[in-house]
Formats: structure tokens, sequence, C-alpha cells
């Protein structure tokens, strides 16, 4: 088990490196109720880094579980006029939103797939004018990972005891974040972020008008970019008060907003989806002017299917990222059956809407601006993973010259 100065270095980077608030910023903790006692220590690190009011809320997912299988449909469709305002509220005050996730794939055994489909997609639609918070990055926010039992023995089934599955986990997650390296966690994080940079720097001076994926999975995707386009990766900026923050503990991912209205080709997905803890397995998607023509998918069809119905963007690409296949979630060779990690073992895209900071002033953009631009809109973001060991990827530019960008799955500019 972790030692009371691993969970303290870890608390430090979350709050010192994920949020980094600005004295007296409110802070918001969300915090899975079992791991109150680190919420704890959360909460107090926040105070010690500056923080004015620390407001926490701890979260049951098996209340949400037991609501899905008795509760009428329609009344769980419904989002609370104070779930709403409450949000907005803390926005106003220009909040840092701090987020722990522990997903147990055991929760939504037994719920009626398509219910929890149609019920999260109406939420998502509700809830759409408290996203562009972090969308645009107007502030802070982060979200960071604890283990428990039924997570660690999915990713480590040859483990049988909890606490050594448990233990397993915590390392797996302190390796994700260079926490196993000598000197300290958050100096060793801001020279990783920096790393991450360089190639941001690189990718920006290309200004690349496509990128073209293929690998022997049967991935053969061209992927045009919009022009003005950003790539971002490792922290980003607040725009309202010009803070940095690491959204994502762990991150490998250089990002940047596809053409939504131009992708042309095939890709397969390397790793499961999980989704609303249903797990969509063996699929892939074929692209047309930018749409989903046909998919296919071994296991969570239906789960899938409810996906990309949730609006007209749901069926679109909003991202596109590189993660080199040597980074250090990548290494591991686990499968962690949360996007948060897999996300960041390989290369990969998302279903729904784009990031409008990763547009040249697309923070200070309308939604509808944003349309004509190419960027997309849509209540989800859905990232899935299709990047392999022997990925490559090339860069076409204005000229129509190719640099290569990606061999076997690693970068070589």
């Amino acid at each position: 088990m972790p030692t009371n100065k691993q969970l303290k270095d870890y608390a430090r980077l979350i709050i010192e490196r994920g949020i980094h608030p600005v004295q007296g910023q409110t802070v918001v903790i969300r915090v899975p109720v079992e791991h109150y006692a680190f919420g704890r220590l959360l909460q107090e690190t926040a105070y010690r880094s500056g923080a004015g009011h620390v407001i926490m809320e701890y979260q049951d997912a098996f209340e949400e579980a037991i609501n899905s299988r008795y509760a009428e449909e329609g009344r769980l469709s419904e989002v609370r006029p104070s779930e709403i305002s409450n949000l907005l509220e803390t926005q106003a005050q220009h909040a840092a939103y701090l987020s722990i996730v522990s997903p147990d794939p055991s929760v939504m055994k037994g719920t009626d797939e398509e219910k929890i489909g149609r019920i999260r997609a109406a939420r998502r639609k509700a809830m759409k004018a408290t996203r562009e918070y972090s969308q645009k990055s107007l502030g802070q926010w982060c979200v960071a990972a604890l283990p428990n039992a039924a997570w660690a023995h999915q990713v480590f089934p040859e483990l049988k005891k909890d606490e050594e599955a448990v233990e397993a986990l915590y390392e797996a997650i302190f390796h994700t974040i260079y926490m196993d390296q000598r000197g300290d966690v958050v100096k060793n994080w801001t020279a990783h972020e920096a790393s991450i940079r360089t190639h941001c720097d690189l990718l920006n001076q290309l200004q690349l008008k496509k990128l073209h994926f293929y690998n022997s999975l049967g991935t053969d995707l061209f992927v045009p970019l919009i022009k003005d386009h950003i790539w971002s990766g490792g922290s980003e900026t607040a725009s309202l008060n010009h803070r940095s923050f690491s959204p994502n503990l762990p991150t490998e991912e250089v990002f940047t907003t596809p053409d939504c209205r131009k992708t042309e080709g095939k890709v397969v997905a390397s790793r499961p989806l999980v989704v609303g803890g249903q797990i969509v397995e063996g699929f892939s998607f074929e692209f047309h002017k930018g749409k989903v023509v046909s998919w296919k998918a071994k296991k969570g069809r239906k789960t899938l299917e409810s996906l990309l119905g949730t609006d007209a963007g749901s069926m679109r690409l909003g991202e596109v990222a590189l993660v080199p296949y040597s980074g250090s979630v990548s290494q591991l060779n686990r499968l962690f059956y949360n996007t948060l990690f897999d996300e960041n073992a390989a290369c990969h895209l998302a279903l729904g809407a784009s990031y409008p900071t990763c547009l040249s002033g697309g923070e200070l953009m309308s939604e509808a601006e944003l349309k004509r631009a190419g960027s997309n809109v849509s209540a989800i973001h859905e990232d899935f993973m299709f990047g392999t060991a022997d990925l490559s990827v090339d860069g076409i530019d204005e000229n129509g010259d190719v640099i290569a960008i990606f061999r076997e799955g690693n970068f070589v500019i």
C-alpha cells in the first residue's frame, strides 16, 4: 500500500500542477465516497496552496446504478435546476474543478444498456450550458484517479488477493505520473510537460493540412485539420486567470482539432472503450465526408449506437491525438479499462465536441462561428484508441509534401 509520503506527494501534484489554484480561489473537489480520507488530504492541500474556499462533493457510483435499475426513466433523465444553478454559480466565481475517478467495473452489471444510454444522452443535453467552462479552458480543471479492488482485479486479473491487486494498481498509477522516479514529484511532472510541449511546438510550426494514419490492424484514415489549428498537450492555460494547469494526470498526448467535415477512410480500435460502465470491444468506423457511415462492434453495439445517436455532432470527430507508444502508460502493457489511462497509451480520436482552444481565437468564437471553421459541436466528447506498435502517421502540408510524423508507433520529428 502507498506510504503517507506517497499519498501526500500525489495530493500535492494534483493540487499544485493539476488545478494550480490562484490565491483565494474557490476549488470544487469531487471524490468517490470510499476515498473520503484522500479527499480530506486534498482539501487540506488545496488550502495550503492558496485556495480561498474548498467545496467537497462526495459521490457514490452505486447510487446511480441503483437508481438506474429501479427509478422511472423520465425522472432519471431530468436534471434538477439546482444541479445546474450550483455549477453555474461556482463557474461565475471562476472556480477550479478537480475530479477523482475510481471506476468500478461491477457497478453497472445487470442494468439495461439501452436505458442507460438514453438517460446519459438526455443528461448530457441538459447540461450543455455548463460544459463551455472546461471545453474553452475558462478556468482550471483536472481529472486524476485512485484504485479500488474491483478495478484493480480487472487490470491485474492474475492477482487474486484484493490487497495485492490494489497495491499493483497504485504502483501503476504512480508510474504513469513519474512518481517512481527520483527527485521531487512536481518538478519531475513539470519537466514531462515541457517535453510534450516540444512536440506541440514542432507541429504548430508545420501547420499541416491533413494526417494519414495506417497500420496492420486495418486503419487507413485521412484526417484533415482545420485552418489555424493549434496543437496542445501537457498543460493548458485558463483564460480567465492565465493560470497554467494539467487537465489530465497522467497525460502523454499532443492533440488538435480535425475538420469535422472531411475525414475519410477506416479506423480500427486497438483498445476497448468504456462508456458509462459499459464495455465496447472489437469496434471500427468508416468515415465519408467527415461522418461515420458504418460501424462494427463485437461487444457493446447498443452502447455504441446510443453514443453515435446523441446528436448531429456525435458521428463526427472533434479531436485527433498523437501518443507515443513508448510513453509511460503504454510501457506497462496493461488495459486500464478507463479512458484517462488508455487514451494515453495509444493514439486516439474523439467523437463529438472539439476543444475551442485548439483553434486560434476559438475560445472567443460562438458555436456558429466554430462550426463554420470546421470545429465539431456536440454534447459528447468520447475518446477511443486506435494506436498500435506499428502505426505510421504522415503529415501532408499545403504543397502536398509528405512529412513522416510517426513510425513504429513513435514520433520521428
